[in-house]
């Protein structure tokens, strides 16, 4: 079974911005090794930032060709405990972050973010990092 990696939003715009990038680069490796999955909050994201109608195609296509990780009522709740736990300890993430952080633990899925906060959260519970 192959692993699967939670490819968030960020790492999405920086490989559609410039595609020879190393993340775009990286980003390519785990293409071809059938690696990439999302979930719908990232779909979203991606959509709402679509300037024209052949990028929402190209989004079509994409995720079309990709394994959406469903969002289950589990991941909701534990994304609250996860954010609630994470308060306690001083720091506030936004939801969707929580969500999608829920999400790759609970499919066991590496996530690929250049998001900083991610990398907060996995200090201080079992995300996993790419």
């Amino acid at each position: 079974m192959r692993d699967k990696t939670l490819v968030d939003t960020s790492v999405w715009i920086s490989f559609f911005r410039q595609m020879d990038s190393p993340v775009s680069l990286k980003l390519k490796d785990l293409l071809r090794n059938g690696q990439p999955v999302y979930t719908g909050v990232i779909a979203t994201e991606l959509y709402r930032g679509a300037k024209t109608a052949k990028e929402t195609a190209v989004l079509d296509d994409l995720l079309s060709s990709l394994e959406c990780l469903p969002a289950t009522e589990e991941d909701f709740r534990g994304a609250g405990h996860l954010g609630y736990a994470l308060a306690h300890k001083g720091l506030t993430m936004g939801t969707v972050d929580l969500l999608i952080a829920r999400i790759a633990m609970a499919n066991n899925a590496t996530l690929f973010s250049l998001d900083a906060h991610f990398t907060a959260i996995a200090r201080h519970s079992a995300l996993r990092l790419y």
